[in-house]
């Protein structure tokens, strides 16, 4: 009997908001399992509140309905407070206010990353790629820091070698990761005329797809070039020791890797196609970046 007079009096604090968010789940921690012996499944799941995402009178409101709806079916007195209540609309307007402020800033950086986005392409098509950039061999390499219109420069240059069938020059403008395949000239070609299917020679090609004749075309004489630029995605991050070993980077310095790029709708035979170039963005210097060639492939 005197457990039951204690529990009367918990709910009454409940009911009339005179018990703070502690002191209750305390209570309620040590005496719950006694309380379930003596009280209906229903009413138990009622005083048994999960935490809120508003904030703590959103939960003790939660309970005090609990305790309020048993009182009265006990035909128990109290006197009923709205504390509680007002506490809880409080934290609701806030937490939505807060979800309004992220929104805006979510958008507001969107439309700063559309219009940094429109600025290169704006200034990318503009740009030639020279015979004497077709000239240059070996590692590319942009100063840290560099605008993602001079990291495209680099992708349309190793399209054009591409597009020219210099496939050696192509490769040998950046770094390969090599994780399911060892990456070479002849396997970069192969995975073009294989629409993203590396290892196969033309003839095996032709019979295991039927095609063997898709090759780069040049970006400038692509109907859809502005479309082909405007979706190559360039995102930076630094990734976790974790992280690196799920996508099987711990053995190429990934703490040099500071982000990646996919490069959607590849020109192949004078259309955009469903191919897309992976890279990662790589530290190879103070301050120095460059590309690192992960693969070619349909997603």
């Amino acid at each position: 009997m005197g457990f039951e007079i204690e529990f009367r009096d918990r709910l009454i604090c409940l009911a009339e908001c005179r018990i703070d968010l502690s002191t209750w789940q305390d209570w309620w921690a040590v005496h719950s399992a006694e309380v379930k012996k003596i009280i209906s499944p229903g009413d138990f799941s009622r005083l048994n509140c999960a935490h809120s995402l508003y904030g703590p009178n959103t939960f003790m409101s939660k309970c005090q309905d609990g305790a309020e709806r048993y009182l009265t079916k006990m035909e128990i007195a109290f006197q009923h407070s709205d504390i509680y209540a007002k506490g809880a609309d409080e934290e609701y307007r806030l937490y939505h206010e807060r979800l309004a402020q992220k929104h805006r800033a979510a958008q507001a950086e969107k439309q700063k990353q559309d219009n940094q986005r429109q600025r290169s392409l704006e200034e990318l098509l503009n740009h030639k790629v020279s015979i004497n950039d077709l000239r240059q061999l070996g590692i590319r390499t942009l100063p840290t820091g560099a605008k993602d219109s001079e990291i495209m420069k680099l992708l349309i240059e190793w399209t054009e070698f591409l597009a020219n069938s210099e496939y050696t020059e192509a490769f040998e403008m950046f770094q390969s990761y090599n994780h399911e395949v060892e990456w070479t000239p002849e396997l970069l070609e192969s995975a073009v005329y294989g629409y993203g299917c590396p290892g196969y020679s033309k003839e095996e090609a032709e019979k295991q797809f039927g095609s063997s004749d898709y090759r780069v075309t040049s970006l400038w004489n692509n109907s859809n070039r502005d479309n082909i630029l405007r979706k190559i995605a360039i995102n930076y991050y630094k990734l976790t020791e974790e992280q690196a070993k799920l996508r099987c980077l711990t053995g190429m310095d990934y703490e040099n890797i500071i982000g990646d790029i996919h490069y959607e709708g590849v020109p192949l035979n004078g259309e955009e196609s469903d191919l897309t170039a992976r890279f990662f963005i790589k530290r190879v210097g103070k301050e120095t970046i460059s590309l690192c060639f992960y693969d070619l492939h349909v997603m």
